[in-house]
């Protein structure tokens, strides 16, 4: 049977340039390694690793171990991708993440990471983790149960019977098996697979490009449209809610400092006083109007009282009305562009399920005066954002979140932000498509029991 053979070649994107004193550097935005004083047959492998090359062919151009010295350092800085092919056909390839990292020591037997993802990547099986030095990209899927099982499965038929063994040996030295650390230490045991890479993938790291792959990149302009500002669904408001008036604001409001310091979560309601439409009005437009409108490259962007990410505002704010005097018991949302209510038309189990879901985070078992549920139409982001849209929204979630806690103990009513949510109850109640819209945050409003006179319940 066909022999196999490992061949190296540069990443996609690197350039080599050398300096007026003869240094040579390898530069693939943002990233930059100097090399040194390269020789010229060692310039010579740099031009051939182009395209996949053994090191039998390198070392026809350079002395054995000059070129195994380059080749190894190339690999090392994740400059090089390597290859193992039998015959003409590349069985699985893998790449050095950036920065480089000792892997760590496999546990035996040999067994597959908690924290190493399997997914479909092109034509081929991406096998990475993010704790792990190296990505393995299978091309060859009759290696998948070797991956899967880490060596335990049969030999794969059709292909040498060494090809399970490099493989083996190459996951090893990823770091894709799993370790005593990530379950008999903390620093491993605490971290669950989807949270360490959802921290992980988006973050800015040396392996993303910053404007291509990562960060604003308008991706998607000229293939979709952009989402509208306005929600495309609720329409005109129903209601329209009263306004403060912002000079009385500024002149009786307590000073920063003092709502800063009195800023507490409060989860007991006075049930014979509750909130009123003219305060439910009041907190919104101190919290989510929009103030002023404008565009980015074709997408809608506003001004509003908390900050966001490239103004694309995606965050819906839906009020849950328990008992609020002057409004009916509901579901509505919020339009922020003119300050109103529309009604939701839920039917009353998918409201029981939306509160109890949400006040599940609440010591007490108080039921909120009106809960906020604070959804993401994620695609506002993700029409500019790239790998980092979902992360963005969740620190939208806590300013919004901070925002509303420090209205509301201007205003002196309770306020509480919520730990959990249900995404299903959030759909069932408004009919909306998960990957469209869905719920993100909650927060609890009421007027504060006499006897609430800071936190209760725990919390923050």
């Amino acid at each position: 049977m066909t022999a196999l053979r490992r061949l190296y070649r540069l990443t996609d994107g690197v350039r080599c340039l050398t300096s007026g004193s003869g240094a040579t550097a390898l530069l693939r935005w943002p990233h930059a390694e100097e090399f040194g004083r390269l020789t010229g047959a060692e310039h010579a492998v740099l031009r051939a690793l182009v395209d996949d090359r053994s090191i039998e062919e390198l070392t026809e151009l350079c002395p054995a171990e000059s070129t195994a010295a380059l080749v190894a350092a190339l690999d090392r800085g994740g400059w090089a991708v390597t290859s193992v092919v039998c015959g003409e056909r590349t069985l699985y390839s893998s790449h050095t993440r950036w920065p480089p990292r000792r892997p760590p020591v496999p546990d035996r037997p040999h067994r597959l990471s908690r924290f190493a993802s399997v997914r479909r990547d092109g034509d081929g099986v991406l096998v990475a983790s993010p704790t792990a030095a190296r990505t393995v990209r299978i091309a060859d899927t009759r290696l998948l149960e070797t991956a899967m099982t880490a060596g335990a499965g049969r030999d794969p038929s059709g292909l040498p019977a060494a090809a399970a063994r490099w493989l083996l040996a190459d996951l090893a030295d990823a770091g894709l098996l799993a370790t005593a650390e990530e379950t008999d230490e903390l620093r491993g045991a605490q971290w669950s697979p989807h949270e360490i890479a959802f921290h992980h993938d988006s973050r800015l790291r040396r392996d993303h490009r910053m404007g291509e792959d990562f960060g604003g990149t308008y991706w998607a302009k000229g293939r979709f449209d952009p989402p509208p500002a306005r929600h495309p669904v609720w329409g005109t408001a129903d209601v329209a809610l009263p306004r403060p008036d912002l000079e009385r604001l500024h002149a009786q409001d307590p000073p920063l400092s003092a709502v800063m310091e009195g800023r507490r979560s409060i989860r007991s309601y006075d049930e014979d006083d509750p909130l009123t439409v003219e305060e439910l009005g009041e907190f919104l437009f101190r919290t989510a109007r929009v103030r002023a409108t404008g565009q980015d490259t074709g997408l809608d962007v506003s001004d509003r009282p908390w900050p966001a990410g490239g103004a694309a505002h995606e965050l819906e704010v839906y009020p849950l009305v328990h008992k609020v005097r002057g409004l009916s018991p509901g579901l509505y949302h919020y339009d922020p562009h003119e300050h109103g209510l529309s009604r939701v038309p839920a039917t009353p189990t998918a409201l029981r399920w939306l509160m109890t879901s949400s006040a599940a985070g609440m010591n007490g078992g108080a039921t909120p005066q009106v809960l906020f549920v604070i959804a993401t139409r994620y695609g506002r982001l993700a029409w500019k954002y790239r790998a980092m849209a979902y992360a963005l929204t969740l620190k939208h979630v806590g300013v919004l979140q901070q925002t509303m806690y420090l209205a509301a103990t201007a205003m002196g009513l309770a306020p509480c932000a919520l730990g959990v949510g249900d995404a299903d109850a959030f759909a069932a109640a408004t009919g909306l498509g998960a990957l469209e819209e869905t719920g993100v945050g909650e927060f609890a409003l009421g007027r504060p029991a006499s006897s609430a006179g800071g936190e209760d319940g725990g919390g923050a």
